[in-house]
């Protein structure tokens, strides 16, 4: 999990990479958060739960009226870090367990078609459907602060960001 700039918009991205330093896997990224060395298929596998489970939060952002930005590169950098590395430890710690990976993605790919924060589904699920549910339905709870045109956050390596020490 990396932040980037480009075209003077901050991003983020998730993504695996052979490089033993993700940041030199592309000239946009600037920083590296989160960084695990598994194989290349529990990536792929992990790294498809982590964008269904980011799209479906965008997806129910907006369909609330939220309005969230489309960088030209990666994720919006409207979506907080603390949320991206809720989802993205999720997933990974959930791996270490095949079987119970697949059933929750099994939920995870339910959740893109049915809201599981409905009363009528909450009161349907039940036992492990129900307790895994109700995990999914947190990594969606997130809600940006406002619902103005464009919510746009300056990256914090933006120069406006920055105050000359000899003008305090």
């Amino acid at each position: 999990m990396v932040s980037g700039e480009k075209e003077g918009e901050g991003f983020w991205e998730i993504s695996f990479s052979p490089n033993a330093d993700p940041l030199n896997e592309n000239k946009y990224f600037l920083e590296c958060y989160r960084k695990e060395l598994i194989g290349i298929m529990a990536a792929k596998e992990i790294l498809k739960a982590i964008e269904m489970n980011i799209e479906n939060l965008l997806d129910a952002c907006r369909s609330d009226g939220y309005k969230i930005k489309n960088p030209v590169e990666g994720i919006s950098y409207d979506l907080p870090l603390t949320v991206l590395e809720e989802i993205y430890d999720f997933w990974i710690d959930l791996y270490a367990e095949p079987n119970l990976f697949e059933r929750v993605l099994s939920l995870l790919i339910t959740r893109k078609k049915i809201n599981f924060s409905h009363p009528s589904i909450v009161k349907g699920l039940k036992g492990f459907s129900g307790e895994w549910a109700q995990k999914i339905e947190k990594l969606h709870s997130y809600r940006p602060s406002s619902k103005r045109d464009i919510f746009e956050k300056e990256p914090m390596w933006a120069e406006n960001n920055f105050q000359n020490p000899n003008n305090c």
